[in-house]
């Protein structure tokens, strides 16, 4: 079975409705906001190529090349 992540702060969760119906601090909407793209093992930053095996990982940390200033997984 597939997890879903915030695309803001990587949290998971097995159900769409419970990650998005929860608060979320990174994002502006103040909600989770899904990540569209799949799982993989390797994700990638869209704006610089760094990668990282963990969704969370990678989008927690800060990019200088993102206009949010941390690193957004490609799709």
């Amino acid at each position: 079975m597939p997890n879903f992540y915030c695309k803001h702060c990587g949290t998971k969760n097995a159900s769409v409705q419970a990650l998005v119906m929860n608060p979320c601090t990174k994002s502006p909407s103040r909600k989770h906001e899904l990540y569209e793209g799949s799982e993989k093992s390797t994700y990638i930053c869209k704006y610089c190529g760094v990668k990282n095996n963990n969704f969370q990982a990678l989008v927690m940390n800060s990019c200088s090349k993102s206009p949010s200033n941390h690193h957004e997984a490609a799709l």
